[in-house]
């Protein structure tokens, strides 16, 4: 199955090739989903590109939509266990991302990083609605790179079922542009990786999962 998904993105990027570039500027464009602006319990910044997602949360925070912002951590890897055992610190992307919101007006407070990493959209999906299920959110806004923001959304949608509502905004501040992606190695990379994972996602990954269940606890309160 995971090969036939690999063949048909393949066969649909050939197609949009050998279509022309209308064709190609609507298969760039198929990949950003964006609701408009509205007012939500929190905004989650996913991890990944850094800094355009932080630079838009601190914009929506600005423009009062949510009272709090929520950065996803990257998972460990070797490398950082390994300085973990030597001893030695450095910041890492939540970090950085957290002090660009502080730098940039937002009270340290309103700031706070995930209690866990996800390894994958999936994971942090989970880990997201977890949390905002054991606090009682109704409604956050989803943060992403512009290419990832139609498979993130429908993957948080399906995770989240109808108990969180989720507003996915795309980071402007991106250098994924929809009508000259092509034209771009690293944005044809994104492209073709996003367009895999996305049909992965509807023919194989949807019919394994389930929606995050409510905790049976009471809500536990933002602090």
């Amino acid at each position: 199955m995971v090969r036939r998904v690999l063949f048909a993105a393949a066969a649909v990027l050939v197609a949009a090739v050998l279509a022309g570039p209308t064709l190609l500027s609507a298969a760039g464009r198929f990949l950003i989903a964006e609701d408009p602006p509205a007012h939500a319990d929190a905004i989650v910044v996913l991890a990944g590109s850094y800094p355009d997602r932080i630079l838009e949360a601190v914009e929506l925070y600005r423009a009062g939509l949510a009272p709090r912002i929520l950065i996803c951590p990257e998972p460990d890897n070797a490398g950082f266990r390994r300085l973990l055992e030597l001893g030695v610190k450095m910041p890492r992307l939540f970090d950085l991302n957290r002090m660009v919101a502080e730098q940039l007006g937002v009270p340290p407070s309103a700031i706070e990083v995930l209690d866990r990493a996800g390894d994958s959209t999936y994971g942090e999906a989970i880990a997201v609605l977890d949390q905002a299920l054991r606090r009682g959110y109704t409604a956050i806004l989803l943060v992403t790179s512009k290419y990832h923001t139609r498979r993130a959304a429908e993957i948080f949608r399906f995770l989240a079922g109808d108990q969180v509502e989720i507003i996915v905004r795309p980071a402007r501040v991106d250098d994924f542009q929809a009508e000259t992606w092509w034209r771009d190695r690293i944005s044809t990379r994104r492209l073709v990786i996003e367009y895999q994972k996305w049909l992965s996602f509807l023919l194989i990954d949807r019919w394994r999962l389930s929606p995050v269940a409510r905790p049976s606890a009471r809500p536990v309160q933002a602090g």
